[in-house]
């Protein structure tokens, strides 16, 4: 993580262990989050890799199959304004490159691993990407799951 992070920023972590082979004991990242830093800013979105690009490794994936999407993120609290919209620009993102609609896009598997840093929290979420984005923005309104409907007791 950077020595100082900013309340507003989304910063992108690692998904992947080092490589024990070859001797190098830096993270990596999956290959597919290469851009999402950059198309998410071109939105207007404040989304940061966590390292800095000369320490910065990635891992290729060449499985077009629609496996489970890891996202790995940090964020000062869970109600930051850009986390949702990361994510969303996350599978906007793979989608295009993998040849699907966006819509078909939310509805394959996707996991999401959030650090929260002002409170140590780790949230992690499976599932449909419709179903974690709804479970994000419960936890974003500060709903317990059994009133996700809506309802009041």
């Amino acid at each position: 993580m950077p020595e100082t992070l900013s309340p507003e920023t989304v910063y992108v972590l690692p998904t992947h262990s080092p490589v024990s082979d070859d001797g190098d004991e830096t993270p990596r990242y999956a290959d597919h989050v290469r851009y999402l830093p950059k198309e998410a800013r071109n939105a207007g979105a404040s989304v940061e890799f966590a390292t800095p690009a000369e320490s910065r490794k990635y891992v290729q994936h060449f499985s077009i199959d629609p496996d489970t999407w890891t996202l790995a993120l940090a964020v000062i609290t869970i109600a930051s304004d850009w986390l949702i919209f990361t994510i969303e620009q996350f599978i906007a993102l793979r989608s295009r490159n993998q040849g699907w609609g966006e819509e078909e896009g939310k509805e394959l598997p996707l996991k999401i691993r959030i650090a929260e840093t002002s409170t140590s929290r780790n949230i992690e979420a499976e599932g449909k990407g419709t179903d974690v984005l709804e479970a994000l923005r419960i936890l974003q309104r500060g709903e317990s799951p059994e009133n996700a409907d809506g309802q009041s007791d």
